[in-house]
């Protein structure tokens, strides 16, 4: 509390030094990058331009620097590529996002310690037991004497906790964004108050509705693309998309202290010219040692969508493991398609980013049945079915892959990632045992043996239909 009533009294002073203060300020805003680094050098040319004629341009990432390019998730020392770009680039501050703990709070550390940046996040909770280092919540700027406070805010789901691993976030507690940004409000007392938002933009419309004292939301997570930001409640809401496709720009202009404008558009990378010499050669350089280009088999047509993606990936899981079924969340599905031709170690990574290990149980018929009516968006392999719907009641009907129905006495050997079996609520009398392998590498296995892999008529495996 002690501290607390300190930064208050700090953020106040700063405030009431700065009230009288103009200045135009610029914030260009990424979030969702994934991992991927193309633009990087058009995105440094563009804000080298800018801050050459506005020294007051900020260059800030909303979260999500990882999980989506092979290149930077595979590299030694994971996800050390793309930090090494920002840093050079300029970034001056960052969200922490869901997919940074993808790696462990080991490696977070790492990249925190590597970043020339600094990252922020107010809704984490350390204890002692905790791995990764405390973060502070926020920044203030001190812009020609105005004060532009800005907060980091991380989401939490319905499990409490981000949309990760359960064990990559393992002693840290995660608090409510929207009661956390209500803590953190005397923020507003300085002349601008930013959150740095990667929660999605529903929440981020339920903040504004509620705490109008906040300017400006540069928002992430959900990939929504708003091209011109959105007023709401008089708060300005801001998100770019994802894989550095856009950058956000938003202007702020204050006058005696107090703003007069803010307003915000899209910048399509893709259709800028200049690019930065130095960080396109850094590009080129990271590129050239990428080792994930080894073809590994061949596509005999187009593989498009989740249904014939997780076709492929749970045949994978029950042919190299000999297992009776396999089961794959859909969020587990990371890349739209793969096209015909050469299939490289780069595509499954691109696939399947997450390195989740394979867990075996034993399950009987009823639990396989509940496993499949509670979760209607699971993919499989080993099994067809067709579930019936009437009203609220719901049938299902199970046969194996020859079209016999399953034997109702029988146990079946299941098969599923570590993620579906910490984090999904299911019934299943044995406890299981990991496997030791991650999903990646059984089918990266998978398609060596089979050189050529066709899944472009895979029919869908779990039916829905209403009487």
């Amino acid at each position: 509390m002690i501290r607390f009533r300190f930064i208050k009294i700090l953020v106040l002073a700063l405030f009431f030094a700065g009230c009288n203060k103009d200045a135009e300020i610029i914030i260009l805003c990424t979030n969702d990058m994934h991992g991927q680094i193309d633009n990087f050098a058009k995105l440094s040319a563009y804000y080298k331009k800018l801050k050459s004629e506005n020294p007051n341009t900020f260059l800030f990432s909303d979260g999500d620097l990882f999980s989506g390019n092979p290149l930077v998730d595979q590299y030694p020392e994971k996800g050390y590529p793309i930090v090494d770009i920002m840093n050079k680039t300029g970034y001056i501050l960052s969200s922490i996002g869901n997919h940074e703990f993808d790696y462990g709070q080991e490696v977070l550390n790492e990249r925190i310690e590597q970043a020339e940046f600094q990252f922020i996040c107010a809704n984490i909770k350390w204890n002692e037991n905790s791995t990764l280092k405390p973060v502070e919540p926020y920044r203030i700027f001190n812009v020609n004497g105005v004060t532009m406070s800005v907060l980091g805010l991380i989401e939490v789901g319905s499990r409490g906790i981000p949309s990760t691993h359960p064990n990559n976030v393992k002693d840290l507690k995660f608090m409510s964004p929207a009661k956390t940004t209500g803590e953190y409000s005397f923020l507003a007392n300085s002349n601008v108050f930013i959150l740095l938002s990667h929660i999605g933009i529903e929440p981020d419309v339920n903040i504004a509705k509620k705490y109008p004292e906040v300017d400006v939301i540069l928002g992430g997570h959900s990939h929504t693309k708003i091209n011109n930001g959105m007023l709401e409640n008089g708060v300005l809401i801001t998100q770019a998309s994802s894989n550095l496709a856009y950058v956000g720009e938003t202007r702020i202009s204050v006058k005696k202290g107090k703003i007069v404008s803010k307003t915000n558009k899209l910048i399509d990378l893709n259709k800028l010219e200049d690019e930065d010499p130095e960080i396109k050669q850094l590009i080129d350089s990271y590129k050239a040692a990428d080792k994930g280009n080894r073809v590994i088999g061949q596509a005999a047509s187009k593989i498009s969508g989740k249904k014939k993606l997780g076709a492929l990936m749970t045949d994978a899981l029950t042919e190299m493991l000999d297992l009776d079924i396999a089961f794959l969340n859909s969020g587990g599905i990371r890349i739209n398609s793969i096209p015909k031709g050469d299939v490289t170690l780069n595509t499954v990574y691109a696939l399947d980013p997450f390195g989740n290990d394979v867990v075996k149980l034993m399950m009987s018929y009823d639990e396989i049945e509940k496993f499949i009516l509670k979760n209607q968006t699971i993919l499989v392999s080993g099994i067809n079915c067709t579930i019936t719907s009437q009203g609220k009641k719901k049938s299902v009907k199970i046969l194996d892959k020859n079209g016999a129905a399953l034997d109702k006495s029988k146990k079946y050997a299941v098969g599923m990632n570590s993620y579906i079996y910490s984090t999904y609520k299911f019934a299943h009398e044995d406890e299981g045992i990991a496997m030791n392998v991650n999903t990646a590498d059984i089918l990266i296995k998978y398609i060596e043996n089979r050189k050529i892999i066709n899944y472009g008529n895979a029919d869908a495996r779990i039916i829905w239909s209403a009487n």
